[in-house]
């Protein structure tokens, strides 16, 4: 049995991602086990990681599976694609006990793409994801044709991720988000895979601007989670309440803190 195998019987499962945007798979996860235990750690203090070399992102997703691990969390989820394909390899290697659930921009996404319609559907990655040997391979397997095209977004994460602090920069975040996909519109896609864990958080603006359908791995990323623990449905078998909140660290003050599950939606919940 190998360590993503392990079947988890405890209830901490942990996340984490360069800030916010893992909140799209915790936010699954909460539809799926309300009842589990969450860690979250937002490495703002070093966000976003699109930019940043793949040594470092790994070096930041060891020190925090080291801090996760010691909260007890029995499976930890790589909720941030960028260090997925860094890092997530490695992980596995170090840390053997530990199941690690990645997010691929590809999950499941090609495979229900309608026929004829190859040509009307892109990636959408930061340009560290895009630029990585794991993001490669996994092109090379799934898509050896280039029927999907590839996009890298410089801004996109970064301006969702001020938007969620700054909500009141509403127009200011409006105005550089349609700068930075506007070019997308002339070449009328039906579908874009979403490659970056904090595009789900604007899915439907992504959709309403480019006039598509936006394709989340992130329902199939918190299904896997599932499948590797025993404590789905358990809250029906043993009368658990389902829990309101989450914990939380920020790495900008490394303070455990507990969230409403609220906090998840920020300025984005309806939009």
């Amino acid at each position: 049995m190998t360590n993503t195998d392990k079947i988890i019987k405890e209830k901490k499962i942990g996340l984490f991602d360069s800030g916010i945007g893992g909140y799209s798979v915790l936010g699954e996860l909460f539809k799926l086990m309300p009842e589990a235990s969450y860690y979250y750690v937002s490495d703002d203090a070093n966000a976003p990681y699109g930019p940043k070399s793949d040594e470092f992102i790994t070096e930041r997703s060891f020190n925090i599976a080291e801090e996760l691990i010691a909260h007890g969390v029995e499976l930890i989820v790589v909720a941030c694609n960028t260090a997925t394909a860094a890092s997530i390899d490695l992980l596995r290697e170090k840390f053997k006990g530990i199941p690690f659930v990645g997010v691929e921009p590809y999950l499941n996404a090609y495979y229900i793409m309608p026929e004829g319609l190859e040509k009307k559907m892109m990636v959408l990655t930061t340009e560290s994801t895009g630029k990585s040997e794991r993001f490669k391979r996994l092109k090379e397997r799934l898509d050896p044709d280039s029927q999907i095209d590839h996009y890298s977004l410089k801004n996109l994460a970064r301006l969702i991720e001020d938007y969620y602090y700054h909500p009141d920069h509403k127009d200011q975040f409006e105005k550089e988000f349609e700068n930075e996909l506007s070019f997308l519109k002339s070449h009328h896609y039906a579908y874009a895979i979403l490659g970056c864990t904090h595009y789900p958080l604007v899915r439907e603006r992504i959709e309403k601007l480019l006039d598509l359908k936006a394709i989340s791995p992130c329902s199939h990323v918190a299904q896997r989670v599932v499948d590797l623990t025993t404590i789905k449905n358990e809250s029906k078998v043993s009368g658990q309440v389902p829990s309101k909140f989450y914990n939380f660290l920020s790495t900008s003050n490394n303070l455990w803190i507990q969230k409403n599950r609220e906090s998840l939606h920020g300025p984005f919940k309806g939009k």
